[in-house]
């Protein structure tokens, strides 16, 4: 198989790469792998936490600063400034806002760039998240999640992006917990992450997690999980980490 090779441009952005990444638990996984990597959407894709602070601070008067954001979930923060019902309604009002809230979230710098690097070097790109039921949102389950308003949503956004060719096919909606299940039932190595739990529960069967600067990540840390510097490296890492697979033997050729 000739190797790919690269780009300067890439090259400029790569992340230094410690030794021992992919951790050889991957390496060793002979013809186990798909050429496939899954993002998730908010944090590594979108920017959620500057547009739920705005929110926060237009309904109370709060100042809070999404890059000093301690906790993934900042409603678990004792220094945080709202009471558990004051959060709730924020993200109830956030999940339903089509303008200035869940429905014009950020795109990261360059992601769809980085999206079309990793397509460019034949890596299957799919983006798996848990969205709010904007339309009947409930405090006291889950139910909600993944439902209605908020899909719609999300494949809007998604398609404004242009960031997978097929967004019924590449994009799934599926709550953190399934993610690194579903990731061993369908071979896939590697997951683009800011949730903490979720990259220690990859690392830990044996999976692989690169995880994007958030502050509350930035103390987690095990065998399988990178932690970039900046989402601009998030292309050349996943990269060299799928030419270090292939070189190895780990991806099944011909299988997606």
């Amino acid at each position: 198989m000739k190797k790919q090779l690269l780009s300067p441009a890439l090259r400029k952005r790569a992340a230094a790469v410690p030794l021992g990444w992919p951790p050889q638990n991957l390496l060793d996984q002979k013809g186990e792998f798909v050429k496939k990597v899954i993002f998730d959407l908010h944090g590594p894709i979108l920017d959620w936490a500057s547009a739920f602070c705005d929110v926060a601070a237009s309904l109370y008067g709060v100042k809070l600063d999404a890059a000093a954001v301690r906790y993934y979930n900042m409603a678990f923060d004792s220094q945080f400034p709202l009471t558990p019902e004051q959060f709730n309604n924020v993200f109830a009002t956030f999940a339903r806002l089509g303008r200035g809230g869940y429905g014009s979230l950020e795109a990261r710098p360059g992601i769809k760039e980085t999206f079309k690097q990793i397509q460019a070097a034949g890596i299957v790109t799919e983006i798996w998240t848990w969205v709010p039921g904007a339309a009947e949102h409930n405090h006291e389950t889950l139910k909600a999640f993944g439902t209605g308003i908020a899909q719609s949503a999300t494949y809007e956004l998604i398609e404004r992006l242009g960031l997978v060719d097929n967004v019924q096919r590449r994009v799934r909606f599926i709550s953190p917990n399934s993610k690194v299940p579903t990731m061993m039932e369908e071979h896939a190595p590697l997951i683009i992450e800011d949730n903490p739990v979720t990259a220690v529960h990859a690392s830990s069967t044996g999976h692989a997690c690169i995880l994007t600067p958030e502050p509350y990540n930035v103390h987690t840390a095990d065998t399988g999980i990178l932690r970039l510097n900046d989402h601009s490296e998030i292309a050349s890492t996943v990269i060299d980490f799928f030419q270090k697979l292939e070189a190895a033997g780990a991806i099944a050729e011909g299988v997606l």
